[in-house]
């Protein structure tokens, strides 16, 4: 396989871009590893497959057996190397999970680990097939070893969220949540509400534009980690030009008319004129460019395993239709994979064999690199050629790459994206800190404020023992839990038990007091029910001055639920208990609350809006609801959104001048 790669001084530029749309720096090289390119614009990076006539890698090679020839014209290999990966069950860092991104970056940017995403494309896979599909997938990921890293994406899942994991039983179980929507459109997210009055042509050119744009996405992404083999395996029945009109959909306002078979054909042509075959070729390139370019391989299965019809019993499609489509969707999965040396995974009933192949092809390989003699900056494609200087062997490489264009280096020399805003940095480092697994947690604490009846500030503060933390994970059983708040002054605000809340479904409970704007120190410690001390935690948070002559937000108090008779259970509450961590289910809805304060009690402006890791505006939320002058509360379900960290911007405008408070947030499996 083959990539362009650019270097220094443009080179730094280009892989500073490709590092911002994966939100994830490029990890440092280790020298002893990573081989040394020439530094020039032209530099081309090769993976190379050698088998015995018996598909057993060879691994016995050196530069001088390998012959690489560019549009007919011979290359000098000037760097060489081979890569081998074995199971890693007695490597002992393989042994660690990855907990945070700076593990993900040193994980991803060794050689001996191989790195796969999983695509679920649930837009171009029907229910039943996705799952049938799912269980061959399960079984796959049960072969896996400590030296596999994968990642699971959907075709709206955002760059920024996607995360490796080398626990294998949990992608075991994500696997089995693969939920295929192939002619369901009813709306799982706000983007696709916006689609929901569309007919259902358009809703297909958007699901087609969207797989496509997250294809090429990964391969961008993958190409940021580390040079070297890396694989996409795209799990989808393909993508198809056109919508025959008797076709059973769900989901949408515009119900398929009832075509008979013998005008179909007329009546099918009419409603794919918008976007055509080959049309859909043409945007695919961009797939086959980025994957050239990063070094990915895309191997395609098709979940319909044996498929001898597109359409089911209740779809009034002609068989001409029915075969065309068909052969349409197939086709474009082997396209995909023959495009980016992958393998095409279609017309098979058992996936297995072939998924134990693909893992063995990122298993031994040859990494070359050689300077362009051709040195063409045309944006066209370049064939490559590449032989072995011996005989009964197999050899395997990219056709070619798609040079750069005199544009695209334009482009990637240009203003680089600007580093994320300090709150928004400064929130997603809070939420890490409350979230992730890097101490025994026994006991999530939150405060916050609000205005109070007296002249300071009342706070709350709020705990609870995550589920995680049971007799047996810790020893003994957190039965209270105690606190001492001092002020920045050295006023002991409150000393004591905290009161627990015996509603709550685990050990928690919240307590108010007054506290002078400035620094607050809270000494939280965790109990037995004999007052033994288990743990010990601080927290710092500083108090709003809310006599300050401009807008204000409180601190967002966050109340979680299953169900809307949840949500309304803590509307009727006299004083609910707020939720202390920031990590959350899909299953769960939340009801956020705050204050948005003005000058001379003037009502603020509210907005709110969904934001990713880089504080980029994802999506508009609706305006909160009012609860009194200053009061405001909205609710947020989370089934829409895919496992990663958020954040909800709320925003107060008044006379120009503008505050925010940022809520980060968690969104689990």
């Amino acid at each position: 396989m083959l990539s362009l790669r650019i270097v220094p001084k443009i080179a730094g530029v280009l892989v500073f871009a490709l590092a911002w749309l994966a939100q994830t720096p490029v990890p440092p090289p280790a020298p002893q590893q990573q081989p040394t390119f020439r530094t020039r614009v032209d530099a081309v990076t090769l993976d190379v497959i050698v088998t015995d006539k018996q598909g057993n890698p060879v691994t016995d090679l050196t530069a001088a057996d390998f012959e690489v020839r560019e549009a007919g014209k011979m290359q000098s290999v000037d760097s060489f190397k081979f890569i081998k990966v074995d199971d890693g069950y007695d490597d002992p860092k393989a042994a660690r999970n990855i907990l945070s991104f700076d593990d993900q970056r040193r994980e991803t940017g060794r050689e001996d680990n191989r790195l796969f995403v999983i695509m679920l494309d649930d837009y171009h896979t029907r229910l039943a097939n996705s799952m049938r599909v799912r269980e061959q997938l399960v079984q796959f990921t049960r072969t896996l070893t400590p030296h596999d890293l994968v990642a699971v994406a959907t075709p709206i899942t955002p760059m920024e969220l996607l995360t490796f994991s080398r626990n294998h039983d949990e992608l075991a179980s994500m696997m089995m949540a693969f939920t295929g929507r192939k002619y369901d459109y009813t709306p799982k997210n706000a983007m696709e509400e916006r689609y929901t009055s569309s007919p259902p042509e358009t809703q297909e050119r958007m699901r087609n534009d969207l797989t496509i744009s997250a294809l090429e996405g990964l391969c961008l992404y993958m190409g940021a980690l580390r040079d070297g083999r890396k694989t996409i395996l795209y799990v989808s029945e393909g993508l198809a030009s056109s919508l025959p009109a008797g076709v059973a959909t769900k989901g949408t306002l515009f119900p398929r008319p009832n075509v008979p078979a013998a005008t179909e054909n007329t009546q099918m042509q009419d409603s794919q004129a918008f976007f055509n075959s080959t049309q859909l070729l043409a945007d695919m390139r961009r797939v086959f460019q980025a994957a050239g370019r990063a070094n990915v391989s895309i191997y395609t299965i098709d979940p319909r395993g044996l498929a001898t019809s597109e359409f089911q019993i209740d779809d009034n499609v002609g068989s001409g239709n029915d075969r065309k489509i068909l052969n349409e969707s197939m086709d474009m999965l082997r396209t995909i994979a023959g495009e980016t040396d992958g393998r095409a995974i279609v017309n098979r009933n058992d996936a297995l064999p072939e998924l134990k192949r693909m893992v063995k092809d990122n298993s031994a390989y040859y990494l070359l690199g050689y300077t362009s003699s051709v040195a063409a900056r045309d944006g066209k494609f370049h064939e490559i050629q590449v032989r072995v200087k011996r005989k009964d062997v197999e050899v395997r490489a990219r056709k070619g790459y798609w040079a750069y264009s005199a544009e695209d280096v334009e482009k990637a020399s240009g203003p680089s994206k600007p580093a994320a805003p300090k709150d928004v940095t400064a929130a997603l480092e809070g939420l890490a800190a409350v979230v992730e697994p890097g101490r025994n947690r026994k006991v999530a604490a939150w405060v916050g404020a609000v205005k109070g009846a007296s002249v300071k500030p009342s706070v709350t503060f709020a705990y609870e023992v995550p589920a995680g933390v049971t007799p047996e994970s810790i020893g003994e059983t957190v039965a209270q839990v105690r606190i001492t708040a001092t002020s920045i002054y050295g006023d002991r605000l409150f000393d004591g038990i905290v009161p627990k809340d015996e509603t709550a479904s685990t050990v928690a409970g919240q307590v108010r007091f007054d506290a002078p704007a400035g620094g607050l120190v809270v000494r939280v410690v965790a109990e037995n029910a004999r007052g033994t001390r288990l743990d010990t935690d601080e927290v710092q948070f500083e108090v709003p001055d809310f006599s300050a002559t401009r807008p204000q937000v409180t601190t967002p108090f966050v109340y979680r639920g299953r169900t809307a008779r949840d949500i309304q259970q803590v509307r009727a509450a006299a004083a609910p208990l707020p939720a202390a961590t920031r990590a959350f289910t899909r299953a769960d809805r939340l009801l956020v609350r705050f204050d948005a304060y003005g000058p001379a009690g003037l009502p603020p402006t509210v907005t709110l809006n969904l934001l990713n890791r880089s504080g980029d505006v994802m999506a508009k939320l609706p305006a909160p609801t009012k609860r009194d002058l200053t009061g405001n509360e909205f609710e947020l379900g989370l089934s829409s959104l895919p496992p990663g960290d958020y954040m909800i911007e709320i925003a107060a405008e008044l006379n120009g001048e503008t505050s925010r408070q940022l809520l980060a947030i968690r969104v689990t499996g």
